[in-house]
Formats: structure tokens, sequence, C-alpha cells
């Protein structure tokens, strides 16, 4: 006599989601102080195993055939505003509203960010953290020699002259390749406002996440459990008498 071990199946997806979501979490609680950062999100969805389609009511007339488990649809990006927070460094930009700022890396990849943690290189050059040069409304390079200043849409000004105008620009799709770094497809935003000397902080809640981190927790200790009970009752039944 053997168990059926859909069960067994069912419970180990319910487990590796459980797994899914602890990492996900630690991610955000990691970078809950990181500038610009935005939280990720899961979406689940309970399929069903009779014919591994999306479950939209269970058929009654055969439910043994109609279990169900769960799976991770997709994981995506919330890209609400995080609180603004002052610095008084000219240097350091937030972005009010909609958009992202554009920075280009060595090798010429362009990226998008909402880390507007700026500084001068050696060459004048506005980087970010990594080195990467920010870029204008029209894609260029800015170089600046002198106190900044900024206008609510962006404009720099050195010393009472324009020098460039901070590239915002909206994202189709964005897809994140790094804690703080988009790629998407790019056109002008034009919601928002330039902050100056004032660095917008990650949207995390650590407090959710952290109730988010135990809900997870508990709940792959209880799948894991039911597995070794479940792995028990199979041994068990091997081992009757026939």
């Amino acid at each position: 006599m053997a168990l059926d071990y859909q069960g067994i199946y069912i419970l180990g997806s319910g487990m590796l989601l459980q797994e899914r979501k602890l990492d996900l979490t630690a991610n955000n609680m990691a970078n809950a102080d990181t500038v610009g950062f935005k939280k990720d999100l899961m979406l689940v969805s309970t399929w069903r195993t009779s014919n591994n389609q999306p479950y939209a009511g269970m058929s009654p007339e055969d439910p043994a055939k109609n279990f169900l488990y769960p799976i991770v649809e997709r994981t995506y990006t919330d890209l609400s505003q995080g609180v603004a927070r002052d610095t008084q460094n000219p240097l350091d930009f937030a972005i009010e509203g909609e958009g992202f700022f554009a920075v280009r890396d060595g090798q010429g990849n362009v990226y998008y960010t909402r880390n507007g943690n700026f500084r001068l290189d050696k060459d004048g050059y506005l980087v970010n953290a990594q080195g990467y040069r920010v870029l204008s409304d029209s894609l260029q390079e800015i170089r600046i020699e002198g106190q900044v200043q900024a206008a609510k849409d962006g404009t720099l000004f050195v010393n009472g002259n324009l020098v460039a105008r901070l590239g915002v620009f909206s994202l189709t799709n964005p897809q994140k390749v790094g804690d703080t770094l988009f790629v998407g497809t790019a056109a002008p935003a034009t919601n928002y406002r330039i902050l100056q000397g004032v660095l917008e902080n990650s949207n995390v809640n650590i407090i959710q996440e952290m109730v988010n981190l135990i809900q997870a927790a508990r709940a792959h200790e209880a799948y894991s459990n039911l597995i070794r009970s479940l792995d028990s009752l199979q041994e068990k039944v091997n081992n009757l008498p026939r």
C-alpha cells in the first residue's frame, strides 16, 4: 500500500513559496536605508493539479483531482514615493513625483535610478556612487565647475549660467537590474519637480517587513513539519504486514 505523494508535492510547493518570500523580504529589509530603493513584492497564484490551470473555482464532482497548490506568478517592484530627507548637500537631488534620473556606465550602458546621491568625479562630471555619469535631458554628461543651483524642473545653474537640465525619464515596464538601477523604455517625464539638497529614502516599511518575515518563517516551518509527518506516515504504511 502506498500513499499518494501529491500531498507532499503540494506541501513542497508551499514551502518553496515561503522560501521565496523569506529571500524577498530579507532583501527589502537589507535595503531599508538604501537611498532610492524600491521594495519588491510577490504575486502568488493558486493552480489546480488536475489540469495545471489557474484556479477559478473547484469542481465538486471529483475533489480528489482538484488539489490546489500555490506558485509565484511573478515578483514586481513597488515604485511608490519614499520619504524625502534633507541633507543640505547641493549635489543631492530627489525627484518628487514620477520619473528616474539617467546614468551611463563606462561601457555606454544607460540605467535609470531614483537615487540622487551624486558627487563630482576628478574631471568635474556629476556621477552617482558607482561612478556612472549623470545625464542631462538630452542624454549628455554633465560637467560642473563651481557652486550649483537647481531649479524645480532640474535646470542647473553655476554662477547664474545655465549648465544643463537634469534628465528625468518615465519608464515603460521598468526592470530592476540592481538595488537601485532600472532599465526600460524611456520617455521624458512631465509630472515631477526636483528637490536640491534632499534625498529620497527607500519606501520600505521595516515594521511591515519584519511582520512579513515572521509570517513566512512560521509558514515555512509548518510546511516542513507537515512534510515530515506525511513521510513518517508513509514509512508506517510501508511497514504494515502484508
